[in-house]
């Protein structure tokens, strides 16, 4: 063998001895590398940027939170919906960290330990209750980094989407009920406010000839009104009965529209708002977007985004 071929196979051995223990570092590890400042992680999916992204970008992504025992605790990746984060500029913790690398069509997977995860995300009861010195995974998959002008572009016709999707619940819903004789089965609609409704007066009939959302409230006078109230899911399943519950509900404002001064008193954000409407004797019956119900998030037993039936009655100003 020629010196010279001895030289690079001695090298080679060399190279090759001093790269196995890396490489069974890595292995025993699964893969997870750590940064510099503690961010323990490995892409299962894609590579890291070379160069993150600057200022004035969002992430369209999706999240899971496992537990020490495997049990999942958030899982974004069963809604139906994309979240939505500034790309951030500065590193100040570990997931921040991870979404500086991360790009396009990536996941990656993060080691957390609880200790850390009750500090930065102490607000929730499932992760206040982990047990201290043990160790979380986050899942992070990022569907699309967009610019400022592609990201009003996507929430625009996200809204339109969703806008159009709960109003074709609502339009069923309406087909389905109306009152015989009446037109459009009584339902009126304003379609400023995205409410479908009609107002069963002190007789029984319908007031179908105003249109009472289009107007000042009849209660413009007064700053509180108690009522009565039954929610319901736009597929019949109820949610709220004040009957039931023994007690009336109570809605207060601080201006003459309620629409714009009602206090948040109620999750169900027409609870605020519509008592106003009514007066005494009247009951209302109003479909709504999820704009005037249970908003973007949703509740036990409401999904996001979900429309609403709502009926209120027994009204009395105060």
């Amino acid at each position: 063998m020629k010196t010279e071929d001895k030289y690079w196979m001695k090298t080679f051995k060399l190279s090759t001895w001093m790269a196995l223990p890396m490489l069974l570092l890595l292995s025993c590890n699964g893969g997870f590398k750590t940064t510099d400042k503690g961010l323990v992680y490995k892409f299962t999916q894609g590579d890291a940027l070379k160069k993150p992204y600057g200022p004035h970008h969002f992430m369209l992504l999706n999240h899971m939170l496992i537990g020490p025992d495997g049990d999942t605790l958030e899982n974004s990746f069963k809604s139906d919906t994309l979240e939505e984060l500034p790309y951030p500029l500065q590193a100040k913790n570990e997931l921040l960290e991870a979404l500086m690398m991360m790009g396009t069509g990536t996941e990656m997977e993060v080691k957390i330990s609880t200790d850390s995860l009750k500090q930065k995300i102490g607000g929730s009861p499932l992760i206040g209750l982990l047990e201290s010195g043990k160790e979380a995974r986050f899942i992070i998959r990022v569907d699309r980094v967009l610019t400022a002008e592609d990201y009003d572009a996507y929430r625009n016709q996200k809204f339109l989407n969703r806008i159009m999707a709960e109003n074709k619940l609502i339009d069923e819903y309406a087909a389905k009920h109306v009152v015989a004789n009446l037109p459009e089965g009584g339902w009126l609609l304003d379609s400023s406010k995205m409410i479908k409704y009609r107002i069963k007066q002190k007789d029984g009939s319908y007031d179908f000839s105003q249109r009472r959302l289009e107007n000042a409230p009849i209660l413009k006078g007064n700053t509180a009104a108690s009522f009565h109230c039954e929610v319901y899911n736009i597929d019949g399943t109820l949610l709220v009965n004040s009957s039931m519950e023994g007690r009336l509900y109570r809605a207060e404002k601080v201006g003459t529209d309620p629409f714009e001064s009602a206090l948040a008193i109620y999750d169900v954000k027409c609870l605020n708002i519509l008592p106003f409407y009514l007066t005494v004797g009247e009951e209302g019956e109003f479909l709504v977007t999820s704009a005037n119900g249970y908003g973007n998030k949703g509740r036990i037993g409401v999904p996001p985004y979900a429309p609403l039936r709502v009926v209120i009655k027994s009204v009395t100003p105060e």
